[in-house]
């Protein structure tokens, strides 16, 4: 039980399942790579779809001889949501570990958030504060996050507080992206959790590098908006009331975070 039999030798499931759909991805993709292969935490599949990519992309994954990467061609260009299902259709991990092909996860990350759920068993699915860089892998910021999940269960309807590629959750079979969404697909599986009463929470440690790009363009904002305000509407029923006391609380503990997180940014 537990294992997989594959050329008539026995094969230990991995805890790990890490995700990560490509599609020309060449310029940083390699650094994408390495950063989960130099993971600490060794047990794990590396499940790649590269999405019929037309620069070298394709070259550069099969480059790795590694035994822990599994290459998934999709036979047509599907997209990024439809990959990323593909994928997590693949997994066989106890844990689901979310990767963008731009960006860097820090090495200590799988081991980080995969003991955080092991003794947290109330919480499905986690994020965590991110370093965010330049196209050239320059620091730009810094985004703290906090692990309070009743807050985060109170805010995330009104704003996505999570970063995609810092996301690992429980494996459980029921976890696929909403392939209606063509942007802002992250933020509406965030919800649909909400909505089954599952607990989401981040991790204040920084453990992966987001990579944001000058040439983000009006249509794709206003794409992300648009769908933003879709999946809010269509969870508006989430938006929860709660007393006076617990919000002022909450207020002032967004406060107290968000100065943290200022002065973060700045560097002191």
């Amino acid at each position: 039980m537990g294992k997989r039999k594959k050329g008539g030798k026995e094969k230990m499931k991995p805890k790990i399942s890490v995700v990560m759909p490509v599609y020309n991805s060449e310029k940083y993709l390699r650094e994408s790579i390495e950063s989960i292969l130099n993971q600490y935490f060794l047990n794990f599949e590396f499940i790649i779809i590269d999405d019929c990519s037309t620069d070298s992309s394709l070259k550069i994954i099969k480059s790795y001889k590694d035994e822990r990467i599994k290459l998934i061609q999709n036979k047509e260009n599907l997209g990024t949501v439809k990959s990323r299902n593909i994928g997590l259709k693949e997994a066989q991990g106890k844990y689901i570990a979310i990767m963008d092909s731009d960006d860097i996860s820090l090495r200590n990350r799988l081991n980080t958030q995969i003991y955080y759920l092991e003794h947290n068993p109330n919480i499905y699915l986690i994020g965590s504060s991110a370093i965010f860089i330049d196209e050239n892998g320059k620091d730009i910021k810094k985004f703290r996050k906090y692990d309070d999940y009743k807050m985060l269960a109170w805010r995330l309807p009104q704003s996505c507080g999570i970063i995609h590629s810092s996301v690992m959750f429980r494996n459980t079979g029921e976890c696929l992206y909403n392939e209606f969404y063509e942007s802002a697909h992250d933020y509406n599986l965030y919800l649909e959790l909400l909505d089954k009463g599952k607990n989401l929470t981040n991790l204040p440690q920084f453990l992966v590098k987001h990579r944001e790009h000058d040439k983000a363009t009006h249509e794709g904002t206003s794409k992300q908006e648009h769908y933003r305000d879709l999946t809010q509407k269509e969870h508006k029923h989430l938006n929860k009331k709660i007393g006076l006391y617990t919000q002022m609380k909450y207020t002032l503990k967004l406060g107290w975070f968000f100065i943290k997180t200022y002065r973060e940014k700045r560097g002191k």
